[in-house]
């Protein structure tokens, strides 16, 4: 005969790993920030992830729960993460950020047609990576890339609309989400991967092998000494 209080206690272990096993297999992969402290860029090595470019230029810091970006000058920042090899997320359906901007880019502009260089800027975006396989960049001068889908926060663009970048055009798209050119407000943005991947490049969504965030203040103006401002809180990719 099994005593109730073992059998409470056994079923409430049961209960707790069914729970930490589902939450784990919900969500494959996170980046939270509301305990980050410290050093941006060594508390990223730590889990992987690499400064590149101008980043460390750009004011990173942990505040309130979130990472802070701030140019100062109109560089190119970047903090980027690759899983190892043969180790990408597969079945991924979702990513779910929690973002915000302070600050948007003075001068950047996505509109007109893909064939016209445009100032493509933007003041936070996560770049996507699919698969292995690079695609051509559209110049010799500029390296190619896998399938990317790049989530960025605008002023003037729209939801729902497909941008292209000035290079990649054959293999990134990038989309505004929720894009209503708000202050200091923190969106939730949800996009179900696998069906936009499918929806943008008419084919099943490979492996999810690596993530990037990016500002880009490129040939932007200044204002309130800096060229934009914003914030991220928390990166969730789920299956």
């Amino acid at each position: 005969m099994i005593h109730r209080p073992f059998y409470k206690l056994s079923l409430m272990i049961v209960l707790t790993l069914f729970l930490c096993v589902n939450l784990y297999a919900g969500v494959p992969y996170k980046v939270d920030f509301s305990s980050a402290s410290g050093d941006v860029e060594k508390w990223f090595k730590k889990i992987g992830w690499e400064f590149k470019e101008d980043m460390d230029d750009m004011q990173p810091r942990f505040e309130n729960g979130s990472l802070i970006i701030e140019p100062d000058d109109d560089d190119l920042g970047v903090i980027a993460f690759q899983f190892p090899k043969g180790k990408g997320l597969k079945n991924i359906k979702k990513v779910r950020l929690e973002w915000g901007v302070n600050q948007y880019s003075n001068g950047a502009n996505w509109e007109g047609p893909k064939s016209k260089k445009r100032n493509t800027r933007e003041p936070i975006s996560l770049m996507i990576f699919f698969g292995d396989d690079k695609v051509e960049s559209g110049s010799s001068f500029v390296p190619n890339l896998p399938y990317y889908i790049a989530l960025f926060l605008g002023k003037k663009e729209k939801a729902g609309q497909v941008y292209y970048g000035n290079y990649w055009q054959k293999g990134g798209r990038y989309l505004c989400e929720p894009c209503d050119g708000s202050l200091d407000k923190t969106f939730i943005t949800e996009v179900m991967l696998a069906d936009k991947f499918k929806e943008l490049f008419k084919m099943d969504m490979p492996p999810v092998t690596g993530l990037t965030i990016e500002v880009d203040a490129q040939d932007t103006k200044k204002k309130n000494g800096r060229h934009s401002k914003a914030f991220i809180k928390k990166i969730e990719l789920f299956n």
